[in-house]
């Protein structure tokens, strides 16, 4: 791997360009990654018993503390910063280590005295493994905010795929090993291990060192981001939480599979809008170029991801037995009300970028303790009916909150929020409303026929994929330019096809993300 990072680009440069040249290195790495993501999730869920999988999703929560609240607050702050010094570097470093040493020690102390008693000395253990976290993120959080705000994607890229690669490289390995829940803990260390270690080779951090402006222009950003991030932890994991306390590990690690795949999976193809479009937007010009560049993001990962989900709902009954075998049956109906959930998390996801780049930190605080609370009570009401009811009630729950999203990013009195998010959002909608028109009975024919597993999923598959398209190229033709221009932009040159595609795409002009 080639260890030059790219050089840092000016203020002045063509942020459509930047855009551009991150979306291509995601389109290059992502594929990669979710790919070898998919093969580990497939072979470990043959490996490891549900319950595992259960007491894992517990003990997750320790990696989302140590990378969410100790790195997440100060990396964006250093990101954000219009007038970043080597001094607001080595007070980065500095307060990163302070919060990860101190976060790491009370995440040991939270083993003992609440986890071990509401879900048992196994979990418990999965937690204190995890404690170190705390301290790998705070080493990484000057190195990669560095990366990010140099706009370095195609080591970013190059990272994240080296971390997957060691994260499920050691998962499956130590599972077949017999490690059981173990391996899945193990696995994760080993990932952050990687991007802490390729993060300080690509751009070594500062020593750490206390600057008392520099500190309070970073807590002013951090804190309050740091705060809302402890909002998105208890929003990400208060399900399982719940769930494990009242249903058991079993029924944890069914509705943790069925989240899984329903929203984390589609979601983290929208980190392609944090790690690109983050610094994209922060450095846009005004709030109309702002606007703009937001809206054309969100249009291609709905367009993209949208139909997946509407698959995945259609197929989940055939696709969660062949992938991840008979015992994870109970998972089925939760995914299939869950894509719902993701089809709403993925543009909630856009919209806190969009209050992330502008500095608002306070509202996206305020709105990550509201999604939080009514997430949890939401879940809290329904655990005790099963999983396909806590799936119905967070769907419900991210739903409405999408809607919450988009009061905060409209600003202007002339834009009205709810039109605006039906234009973002209506291409994806209504061509996946005319897959599914034709991709249900097509998979209902082909059970009725018998026909097996692989056969059915990419009969559904191919026959879904031109009625989606024909859909956004007649009702949407501007979208439809849109995204064919931009492919355009993102493709390299060479691997474009030639003529076909640029007779599809209607003038006027340069792409517009």
């Amino acid at each position: 791997m080639d260890l030059n990072v790219e050089r840092e680009r000016g203020a002045g440069d063509d942020l459509r360009s930047a855009a551009a040249h991150g979306v291509r290195w995601s389109v290059i790495s992502r594929p990669a990654i979710e790919l070898l993501q998919l093969i580990s999730v497939v072979i470990l869920a043959r490996l490891v018993d549900p319950a595992e999988f259960g007491r894992f999703a517990i003990a997750i929560i320790a990696q989302e503390v140590a990378f969410l609240i100790v790195a997440g607050g100060i990396s964006a702050a250093l990101v954000q910063h219009r007038n970043l010094t080597r001094a607001h570097e080595e007070t980065g470093m500095w307060l990163g280590l302070v919060s990860g040493i101190g976060l790491g020690i009370l995440v040991l102390i939270l083993a003992s005295v609440a986890i071990d008693p509401i879900f048992g000395a196994r979990t418990a253990s999965y937690v204190r493994l995890m404690s170190p976290l705390c301290v790998v993120a705070a080493l990484s959080v000057v190195p990669m905010a560095s990366l990010r705000r140099r706009m370095a994607f195609r080591r970013l890229s190059e990272i994240e795929i080296a971390s997957t690669l060691a994260r499920v490289g050691g998962a499956v390995v130590l599972a077949v090993a017999g490690m059981g829940g173990e391996a899945l803990v193990l696995g994760v260390i080993a990932g952050s291990l990687v991007t802490g270690i390729f993060g300080w080779v690509s751009a070594p951090g500062p020593l750490p060192r206390l600057h008392r402006k520099p500190a309070r222009e970073l807590l002013s950003y951090g804190l309050p981001f740091s705060l809302a991030s402890v909002s998105w932890v208890g929003f990400s994991n208060v399900d399982y939480a719940i769930i494990g306390a009242r249903l058991g590990a079993v029924q944890t690690g069914l509705y943790y599979r069925a989240y899984t795949l329903a929203v984390e999976y589609q979601a983290k193809i929208s980190v392609v809008m944090t790690q690109v479009g983050f610094p994209v937007l922060a450095r846009a010009a005004d709030p109309a170029e702002l606007a703009h560049l937001h809206q054309k993001m969100v249009r291609m990962l709905t367009i993209v991801i949208f139909p997946l989900l509407a698959l995945l709902a259609i197929g989940a009954p055939v696709l969660v037995p062949l992938f991840f075998g008979a015992r994870w049956d109970g998972a089925v109906a939760p995914v299939q009300v869950l894509a719902i959930g993701g089809a709403s998390v993925v543009a909630i996801d856009a919209a806190g970028t969009v209050l992330m780049a502008t500095g608002r930190v306070r509202a996206l605080l305020g709105y990550g303790v509201g999604h939080f609370l009514t997430y949890g009570l939401a879940v809290f009401i329904a655990a005790p009916h099963g999983i396909v009811a806590v799936a119905v009630a967070g769907s419900v729950a991210h739903t409405l909150f999408l809607g919450v999203a988009y009061l905060l990013i409209i600003q202007n009195a002339d834009e009205k929020p709810l039109e605006r998010l039906v234009t973002d959002l209506a291409p994806a909608t209504v061509g996946s409303l005319a897959l599914v028109a034709v991709a249900l009975p097509t998979g209902a024919a082909l059970t009725a026929a018998g026909v097996a597993a692989v056969p059915w999923l990419l009969a559904v598959g191919a026959v879904s994929v031109v009625p989606y398209l024909l859909t956004i190229r007649l009702l949407f033709p501007e979208t439809w330019g849109d995204q064919c221009r931009a492919m355009r932009r993102v493709v390299p040159p060479r691997l474009q096809p030639r003529g076909r595609l640029r007779r599809l795409v209607p003038a006027g002009g340069r792409a517009s993300a």
